[in-house]
């Protein structure tokens, strides 16, 4: 294979990674993170403070737009590929760094999440970045860094990648297994300079820690404690998050991934295999055991991935030794086309439907009885809002001039209160109604933000996504549902209901 330079394949793909960026609406969890930056804080109730403090320098230059919402994600994004091929070229060769971009920007978990507004971009790029600086220390060859240089990056690093996600910490937990599998780098933890590196990192953590304190930790408890228990054992949940993982990485290559990480355990001595092995480890035990006794996201592993994805390309190119004199090399044709020929269809399947909501006429042409659900085309999660914020609005006015004074808006759970902030473009502040724990809530019970439209009257948005009745989650006199359906082309691709809502008198239920 010829030697490929990494922009002969960022430009083409990058364009229309552009072209698409641009011209899709933004999903829950982009507008609830954006949200954030429109009351800049130390830290928030689901991540750290990170993506907020970029949104707020990025919008404030560009306006609230989907170029300026999405162009963290897209620099960190662009950035963390370069990093990738770099470790994976450095500690292999061009074969296996080609080998990972294309996983980067083509399986479901890596490819498409580069898109969104959230943390995963930045956190992504701090985590390959601090492995990148990590094997520079322990390198054997004449470009090794000394322990200050490496430790005090690393500590830097580490810092930025905490104050975007907590699971940055398991990467820390890598290097020390690392550290502790060899008697010479065993010596570094009695250096000073680790220990130095891991106290920068949690200076810069300090915005985390006041925000907690000042909150009453809610974030901390949330991270490390509710979001992982409250579940009884399920091996069917297990078995669920696995085949997640077999298929948004491709059957061929989370085949090959399983395979390298057993082969990990046989390969010990081999530094650059140990390296990667150790570093993906701890999120490994933590993960791929967790959905057995709680819930989970299957993208916790993700970064992990990337690892044991390198040991995977490495086996693809070169094989394994079975016996003394004898190469076992994976059969490279059946491997390349179930992978290219799976990733092919998939992401037409997820592209698609962006440019002609497709789905629902497959589903009627075999399914002649059923109804088809709109919820079952993933693409309609990016479209309706902004008319909906303006069909919000209006109905606001309307309400107000029937009793005379203004409504307050709102809204019933924390993606639909996101989505309705982007679509008003938040031009006056959008509250959340019930009490499911997000940043919104923590907030609004941190101020008794609520107590000031006592006896007011509200209108109330959901989405038959959510179709929750405000009385259910708030004490009104009384609530009267306005239907509004929203189309793509010529299906049907969400419902939104506006409940004119009449002396609000607190919340409810929990």
């Amino acid at each position: 294979m010829k030697s490929i330079k990494p922009v002969y394949i960022l430009i083409p793909i990058f364009i229309f990674r552009i072209f698409f960026a641009l011209n899709v609406n933004l999903i829950d969890d982009e507008a609830y993170h954006w949200s954030w930056s429109k009351h800049l804080m130390l830290s928030y109730y689901d991540h750290p403070g990170m993506i907020a403090w970029l949104n707020w320098i990025t919008t404030r230059i560009f306006g609230d737009t989907i170029f300026a919402i999405r162009l963290p994600s897209f620099i960190f994004y662009s950035l963390s590929l370069l990093v990738y091929w770099k470790l994976a070229k450095e500690l292999f060769d061009e074969k296996v760094a080609f080998w990972g971009a294309m996983l980067f920007l083509w399986t479901p978990f890596w490819g498409f999440g580069g898109y969104v507004n959230s943390p995963e971009p930045v956190f992504v790029f701090c985590w390959l970045l601090a492995s990148w600086i990590f094997w520079q220390g322990v390198r054997d060859d004449n470009k090794r860094w000394s322990l200050k240089k490496t430790w005090i990056f690393l500590g830097l690093v580490m810092g930025a990648g905490l104050n975007s996600k907590f699971i940055m910490a398991m990467l820390a937990f890598g290097f020390g297994f690392f550290l502790l599998s060899d008697k010479e780098y065993r010596k570094m933890l009695l250096s000073k300079w680790p220990w130095i590196g891991f106290l920068i990192a949690t200076v810069l953590c300090i915005p985390i820690f006041v925000w907690n304190i000042n909150f009453d930790w809610p974030g901390f408890k949330y991270q490390f404690h509710d979001r992982h228990t409250g579940e009884s054992f399920s091996l069917m949940r297990w078995l669920t998050w696995f085949v997640t993982q077999f298929l948004f990485y491709s059957p061929g290559v989370y085949l090959l991934m399983m395979l390298s990480f057993f082969y990990s355990l046989f390969h010990f001595k081999n530094k650059k295999i140990r390296f990667l092995f150790l570093l993906a480890l701890p999120s490994y035990l933590i993960f791929y055991i967790q959905p057995f006794f709680a819930d989970y996201k299957p993208h916790w592993s993700g970064t992990a991935s990337f690892f044991v994805s390198l040991i995977a390309g490495y086996l693809f190119y070169n094989g394994f030794k079975i016996k003394k004199n004898q190469i076992l090399r994976p059969n490279n044709k059946v491997i390349k086309n179930i992978t290219i020929g799976f990733l092919l269809i998939v992401n037409l399947f997820i592209y698609l439907p962006f440019i002609y909501p497709f789905y629902p006429k497959i589903f009627r042409t075999f399914s002649h009885n059923k109804e088809w659900n709109p919820r079952y085309d993933l693409s309609n999660e990016f479209f309706g809002w902004e008319t909906a914020g303006k069909e919000l609005r209006k109905i606001q006015r309307q309400f107000h001039s029937e009793i005379g004074n203004k409504p307050f808006l709102a809204a019933i759970r924390y993606e639909t209160t996101a989505q309705t902030i982007w679509g008003t473009k938040a031009e006056e502040e959008i509250f959340m109604l019930n009490t499911f724990v997000s940043h919104y809530t923590v907030i609004q019970s941190k101020y008794h933000t609520l107590d000031k439209f006592l006896g007011s009257n509200a209108v109330v948005l959901t989405t038959d996504k959510y179709p929750d009745n405000p009385l259910e989650h708030a004490k009104f006199d009384s609530c009267q549902k306005q239907e509004f359906k929203y189309y793509r082309e010529d299906e049907l691709s969400r419902v939104f209901y506006f409940w004119k809502c009449y002396n609000f008198q607190g919340i409810t239920k929990s």
